[in-house]
């Protein structure tokens, strides 16, 4: 059994901090064109947006580029991964220096798909060390409307995982089959305050750690 994620990634920042001499750590910003790249729609633009969080300072998005099954095993909430994250770059801030690197060889990855097509092991060259990036395609609903303060952004009604859009009916074929359906729990709102319905499929990372350390 593989040691808890707090590890494979204490471990993952020793060892990079031990090969990484320390006139390197320096961290750039990321350009424009990287932030407004952020999503979660193939697995290499998860594992870019994670990185493009963690160049700009920005733990809630690199929250969301994790699935649920890595928050459930580290008991972590939107609140609770600062902490987490805030421990694991002050122990080691070599992190970020280190998948900046890893970032500008998008030609060097390779990816290994599962049988089925809803999960991929990313590998990533870090200085000649492979990280491997685990990754995981979640299905979800969003629903948001529109906030009391016109200044605030657009009030989430409904954000939830989906365990499959097709089978629980979230995703159909209408009849005569040449359209779309959607269909999501009743927000019990105004739909006159109704801004957007999303139901989709994204990559997530559910693991990431260094060949060096135990297998799954």
């Amino acid at each position: 059994m593989r040691k808890p994620i707090r590890a494979h990634l204490g471990h993952m920042l020793w060892l990079l901090g031990a090969v990484i001499p320390t006139w390197g750590c320096i961290v750039t910003s990321p350009s424009p064109r990287e932030v407004l790249d952020y999503g979660f729609n193939t697995p290499i633009q998860t594992f870019q947006s994670f990185v493009v969080a963690l160049r700009a300072d920005l733990p809630h998005h690199e929250y969301r580029c994790f699935s649920s099954g890595f928050k459930a095993r580290n008991e972590i909430s939107r609140t609770g991964y600062l902490l987490f994250r805030d421990e694991l770059l002050k122990e080691q801030p070599l992190l970020r220096w280190a998948l900046e690197r890893a970032s500008r060889k998008p030609e060097r990855y390779q990816m290994e798909w599962g049988s089925n097509g809803q999960q991929v092991r990313l590998t990533v060259d870090v200085q000649g060390r492979p990280l491997h990036v685990i990754l995981k395609r979640e299905s979800y609903v969003t629903v948001l409307g529109k906030p009391e303060n016109h200044l605030d952004p657009a009030d989430t009604w409904i954000d939830e995982p989906v365990g499959d859009l097709q089978s629980q009916m979230y995703l159909f074929l209408l009849p005569g089959g040449e359209a779309l359906g959607a269909k999501v729990p009743n927000p019990h709102r105004d739909l006159d305050d109704f801004v957007s319905l999303t139901v989709g499929r994204e990559w997530k990372i559910e693991d990431i750690y260094l060949a060096s350390e135990a297998r799954p």
